[in-house]
Formats: C-alpha cells, structure tokens, sequence
C-alpha cells in the first residue's frame, strides 16, 4: 500500500526526531497490550479467590534504594526486585517471588514526551521508564504451604 502512514502526518517524524522507530514504536506497544491481556487475566482469580493466600516469600536480594541515590528510609533497605536490562544485567530473574512456577509477562518501557505549560508556553523535555509485571502459578508461602496466586504490579 502507497502513502503515508496511518494517524497524524507528523507522528512518525516527531517519533524519529526523539530518537524512536517504528519498530521500537511497535515492540513497546505490543508489550503494553501483553501486560493489559495479563491484568485482564487476573481479575477473576483475585476475585474468586475463597482461602485467604500467604504472602509469598520474595527473591533474596533486589535493588538496593540507596545505591539508586534514593533516601532510606522511607525506603525498604532492599527492594526485593531485579529489573532486567535497566538497574541490573540484562539476565536477570524478571521474577518477584521465591519458589514461584508458573508464568509471567513483564515489560519496561521507556518514552520521552514534551509538556507545554499552557500559561507561559514554556516547553518541558520528560523522560518515562515503566516497569509492569504479571505472575500467575504456584509458589510456596511464607507459613510454608504451596499455594496458586496471580501478582501484578505496575
């Protein structure tokens, strides 16, 4: 098919001017769209869900809020996360909990975008990274027992 591309005349180019492609355009998208389909999975779980479920027992070890430059506290010393490709190397467990078997969708996501101060015009360059993750299967609880769970946290 001849011509431009669907939407805004001036999408694409705005995009390629911040350094972002089509591809890179479509891959982040598509991981959003994998992270709602999996939010969308857990309602009904969570809903259902008729024993009350033990926590479960996080991964040893994580990101540590002060080699972030963030203040401890209100910080946890640990946070018991790893955030694969960003904070830490890229092969490292995208998963939250110990003990866990099941499956697990997560996406990090960076974006840039322009505010505009609708008082003065002054234009303001912003950043984004999000981290969305989903886990549903079983794992064993913290008072030991092995349990089914579904865990989602943006």
């Amino acid at each position: 098919m001849a011509g431009p591309p669907a939407g805004h005349t001036h999408f694409w180019e705005r995009a390629a001017a911040n350094g972002i492609t089509r591809g890179q355009f479509l891959t982040r998208s598509a991981g959003t769209l994998g992270a709602l389909a999996g939010f969308s999975l857990l309602a009904p779980a969570v809903a259902g869900a008729k024993n009350a479920p033990s926590s479960p027992k996080p991964i040893p070890g994580g990101l540590h809020p002060a080699d972030l430059g963030l203040p401890v506290p209100p910080f946890p010393e640990v946070i018991h996360v790893m955030a694969p490709g960003v904070l830490t190397p890229a092969n490292s467990e995208p998963i939250s909990i110990t003990d866990f078997n099941g499956h697990i969708g997560y996406s990090i996501i960076d974006g840039a975008g322009t505010g505009t101060n609708t008082a003065t015009g002054a234009k303001t360059r912003y950043t984004t990274n999000t981290d969305m993750r989903f886990m549903q299967g079983t794992y064993v609880g913290e008072d030991g027992r092995v349990r089914h769970g579904s865990f989602a946290f943006v």
